[in-house]
């Protein structure tokens, strides 16, 4: 797998976990802090989050870091590299 291939993998995360909570981009954005613009290039793998934005965003959700990196497609990955 690629940087590319690893940085899709958190956007859809991103996506995800938003949704799952039943929130809007804006909502999101606003809880967490940074600008809707700057999150909706993010979920359309626009723009690559930096570890900071990815902070912010689990604040935003009411998870840790750690709930936010433990899901299958992160261990894949690290499987195989």
């Amino acid at each position: 797998m690629t940087n590319k291939d690893f940085n899709k993998i958190i956007c859809n995360r991103i996506s995800e976990l938003r949704k799952k909570q039943g929130l809007k981009i804006e909502q999101l954005a606003y809880q967490s802090g940074i600008s809707k613009g700057g999150l909706s290039e993010i979920e359309r793998c626009m723009k690559e989050p930096r570890i900071l934005t990815i902070f912010k965003l689990c604040c935003g959700l009411g998870i840790t870091t750690k709930e936010f990196f433990d899901f299958k497609e992160i261990d894949n990955f690290s499987n195989n590299m």
